[in-house]
């Protein structure tokens, strides 16, 4: 049996279908990332604002298990943990970007992590993938490679790195667009 596949990066699906239970996503997608298990009580702190319901974790757990997705509670150790290895966009995109692998981090992502969800852990993921592909195509120096990643992140840094190294006239132009709008705003 293959491994489900999740998709986050601008969606939020199970083995290619769309899924409404993007919160059941977001644990599995926390334990995928903290390698498998995390603790019950950092799981409501990073799944949920204010103070949760006693039942809303195991409900997402059920939620999980029923997409395919088999996520258990330990009592003993106070853990949810994923039972069987998940295929995770995210978890991926990270991985390359830590391999120093940035066009293939790009090739993965499709949009900011889990757009609807506003929980602690989705807007900290979402912030934190954005600040690492920036980063690291910037680093590369490649104007192709920052030029790919200002097509799917629209960013200042890298705008003006793009800016500094491309001799593209299309892409220095429609940086400064960018930047101009951007400072406009601010």
């Amino acid at each position: 049996m293959n491994s489900p596949i999740v998709r986050t990066l601008g969606q939020c699906a199970v083995n290619g279908t769309p899924v409404r239970s993007r919160r059941a996503v977001e644990l599995v997608t926390v334990l995928a990332l903290a390698g498998g298990s995390a603790p019950r009580d950092w799981l409501l702190a990073n799944l949920f604002e204010g103070d949760p319901a006693p039942s809303s974790l195991p409900t997402l757990a059920l939620r999980a298990r029923k997409l395919g997705l088999d996520v258990r509670y330990h009592g003993d150790r106070f853990t949810y943990q994923l039972e069987s290895w998940v295929e995770c966009d995210v978890v991926e995109l990270l991985a390359r970007i830590d391999e120093g692998r940035i066009a293939d981090a790009l090739a993965l992502y499709r949009g900011p992590f889990l757009p609807r969800s506003q929980s602690p852990f989705a807007v900290e993921i979402r912030a934190s993938v954005e600040s690492r592909t920036v980063s690291a195509a910037v680093r590369t120096g490649d104007p192709a490679v920052m030029a790919a990643a200002d097509r799917v992140i629209k960013h200042p840094a890298l705008s003006a790195a793009l800016l500094r190294e491309s001799g593209d006239t299309a892409a220095v132009s429609l940086s400064r667009s960018w930047l101009a709008r951007l400072e406009t705003a601010i």
